[in-house]
């Protein structure tokens, strides 16, 4: 009994063992299980960490090469539209050249087509008179009587004349215009230009009119100037004052100024409109169509007053006629 006691209590106690022992397995089983399930999840989290970064950088990565190519075309762009800038302003200068050689081209033509004009009906005139006057003198059934013949021979001279005096203004301008050398500034004396000036138009002048010579600087000071060619200039306002002044007087002053001289001819003729002080310069400008002559003194007379470093200007405050006021350098010896 005692054996089968002991027997039952050492299967028991085995069983016990073995139920403690399959416990203590599954125990440990389960807790392997869950190291592993919670390892497994950390791996996944790691790895879920893993990837995210990796995209990460590699979306940054992305985002600065796109950065960089975008900044690289947009600095290719940038160049490019700077040149095709260049380009367009380059073409529009290019027009706007060609636009101002157009138009030079046709205010070319239009004074060419003037300029024949001009000269045809200024050298047909003049040409008539010679011609007309001189069959009169040379027809034989023709008797005129002593005073008619002298007029028409004086007419004839007259023409004569005229029709130099165009031709020479014309060779006068094509030679200053396709020359720029200025001669030698000569001495000369103030008082003798205004003498010699006033004595190439004393033949001109309506008989009554007085021409009056004014000259401030001393006689005996000598001034280095251009003196033909300003005799040229103040011949061209001196006609025009002697041809259009049927009364009164014509004036010339000489003065000397912050080393400049000062010349101006003033007349008692009937006077150009202010309005008119620019259109008067301009070639073949006629105030009055009936008078004679090309319409180019004053133009000659500008033109050699510029190439001379000075100027030529209509004085529209003046109102007793016209008055002409001609600056120019004095030249140190």
């Amino acid at each position: 009994m005692r054996i089968m006691l002991m027997m039952a209590f050492i299967l028991t106690m085995t069983t016990t063992n073995m139920y403690a022992t399959a416990e203590a397995a599954d125990t440990t089983a389960t807790t392997s299980i869950s190291e592993l399930k919670t390892q497994n999840e950390l791996l996944q989290q790691r790895s879920r960490f893993t990837t995210g970064s990796v995209a990460m950088i590699l979306g940054i990565v992305a985002l600065l090469a796109f950065l960089a190519f975008n900044g690289r075309w947009t600095r290719r762009l940038e160049i490019k539209n700077q040149q095709l800038q260049r380009e367009r302003n380059v073409v529009v200068a290019q027009n706007k050249q060609l636009a101002i050689e157009r138009d030079r081209a046709e205010a070319a033509s239009r004074a060419k087509t003037s300029f024949i004009q001009s000269m045809t009906h200024e050298i047909r005139t003049p040409l008539n008179a010679i011609s007309g006057f001189t069959q009169v003198l040379t027809t034989p059934a023709v008797e005129i009587p002593e005073d008619e013949r002298v007029n028409c021979c004086k007419s004839i001279e007259d023409n004569t004349r005229l029709l130099t005096k165009i031709l020479d203004d014309l060779i006068f301008m094509s030679d200053m215009e396709s020359s720029a050398e200025l001669p030698t500034p000569e001495p000369c004396l103030g008082g003798a230009i205004v003498e010699q000036a006033l004595d190439s138009i004393s033949q001109l002048a309506h008989e009554g009119v007085s021409l009056i010579p004014k000259c401030t600087i001393p006689e005996e000071q000598v001034i280095n100037t251009y003196p033909r060619m300003i005799q040229t200039i103040l011949s061209k306002l001196l006609d025009n004052a002697a041809k259009f002044t049927t009364q009164g007087s014509i004036t010339l002053v000489l003065s000397l100024e912050d080393d400049k001289l000062h010349f101006s001819v003033a007349d008692t003729g009937p006077g150009i409109p202010a309005e008119k002080k620019e259109q008067i310069f301009k070639r073949f400008t006629k105030l009055d169509n009936y008078a004679q002559g090309a319409g180019l003194g004053l133009t000659i007379g500008r033109m050699i007053a510029e190439r001379l470093g000075g100027s030529l200007t209509l004085d529209t405050n003046y109102t007793g006629g016209s008055k002409f006021d001609l600056i120019l350098p004095v030249h140190q010896s």
